[in-house]
């Protein structure tokens, strides 16, 4: 227990209460299916505050965390899907209401009190009364696998990372990772057993290829797998960040994206502009726009997910980030997307100059 605390740091005195308690249920993972020789439990943990919504797929060999639900003098056995800073869902046949307070009891710390939100059939969704750290729960679990086959569960994390793949570098969202790979959301659409290199803000880059494709969401899989001493601390400090620092850039493209109704559509052009970055001002020239997106070429050494604040004709600035970029072809895509009468008025002024 304190090699996994020291990976991820000190773990609060509350955590530590019934470390001497047999865990509950652990002999239920014993049949559970091996990866890589090391076993894996399907409860996905979440390093968002938010309440876990229904809808997760159903898997007739899933082997999830077991957990107690206690409802005054009621204590019932539940299985715990997911589990998050801001709530949990849970599989129990109890007859509960939404409304109901509940204390969800992982048998191996203080118990999280919180109220159902929301009840399907029997999915729970329980939210708790204050957010909860659950690197410590993950470092628990962990602590009570054998050293030689102690691995880490899926986590869910908003995490902006650098892909790079066919010559090309795009700014995309991590939504899940492993110590084996990770889901996600890129700007285009990626094609099956492609290799690329992932690089995770506050990672070193990791090569892997793509395993499978479901619209601009993909799963990759890790040449080399990390090590779970190397994400704990990763993860801590990612779950330390500000709310509002945790979620990516939004990486979709203009053209994927829905533009207002009465907005053109992108259109190819020549025009001139000019870029601010803090006390640098430079010219441009537009190639692409449309009401949520403007591309352009520039020899200044940008990366991506810079912000920027592009000065148009008859637009004296709009910020905009960099999401993907093409040797010195840059596109960004705006903040808050272009009213469609601004638009209009840019490219009359286009026309006109042309």
């Amino acid at each position: 227990m304190q090699m996994v605390a020291d990976a991820i740091g000190s773990v609060p005195p509350t955590t530590q209460k019934f470390t001497n308690r047999k865990p509950l249920g652990r002999e239920n993972t014993r049949n559970h299916p091996v990866e890589g020789g090391k076993q894996v439990l399907d409860t996905v943990y979440s390093l968002s505050g938010e309440v876990p919504v229904t809808g997760i797929a159903e898997d007739p060999g899933a082997v999830f965390q077991p957990g107690a639900l206690v409802l005054g003098s009621v204590r019932q056995i539940c299985q715990i899907r997911k589990l998050g800073a801001g709530g949990a869902v849970l599989h129990a046949d109890i007859p509960i209401e939404p409304g109901t307070r509940l204390e969800l009891d992982l048998e191996a710390g203080e118990p999280l009190v919180g109220t159902v939100a929301w009840r399907q059939g029997s999915e729970i969704g329980l939210k708790f009364d204050r957010p909860v750290d659950i690197l410590p729960i993950i470092a628990r679990n962990l602590a009570n696998q054998p050293g030689e086959r102690r691995r880490l569960p899926r986590i869910e994390i908003a995490c902006p990372a650098l892909l790079e793949h066919g010559g090309r570098t795009e700014l995309a969202a991590i939504r899940d990772i492993a110590q084996g790979g990770v889901k996600i959301e890129t700007p285009h659409p990626l094609e099956p057993d492609v290799a690329v290199t992932v690089t995770p803000e506050g990672l070193h880059p990791i090569e892997g290829t793509v395993r499978w494709v479901n619209g601009r969401v993909a799963g990759i899989a890790f040449a080399r797998e990390i090590s779970w001493q190397e994400l704990m601390p990763w993860l801590r400090l990612r779950s330390q960040l500000p709310e509002s620092d945790l979620a990516p850039p939004r990486p979709s493209s203009a053209p994927q994206a829905e533009a207002p109704a009465q907005a053109e559509p992108s259109i190819q052009l020549n025009l001139s502009a000019r870029v601010r970055e803090g006390l640098r001002r430079w010219t441009i020239d537009v190639d692409r726009l449309d009401a949520r997106s403007v591309s352009f070429e520039s020899y200044a050494p940008l990366r991506l997910g810079t912000l920027l604040w592009i000065v148009l004709p008859g637009l004296e600035g709009w910020p905009a980030r960099i999401v993907s970029n093409e040797g010195y072809r840059f596109t960004c895509e705006f903040s808050q997307p272009l009213h469609p009468a601004v638009l209009e008025r840019i490219l009359a002024a286009a026309r006109a100059a042309a």
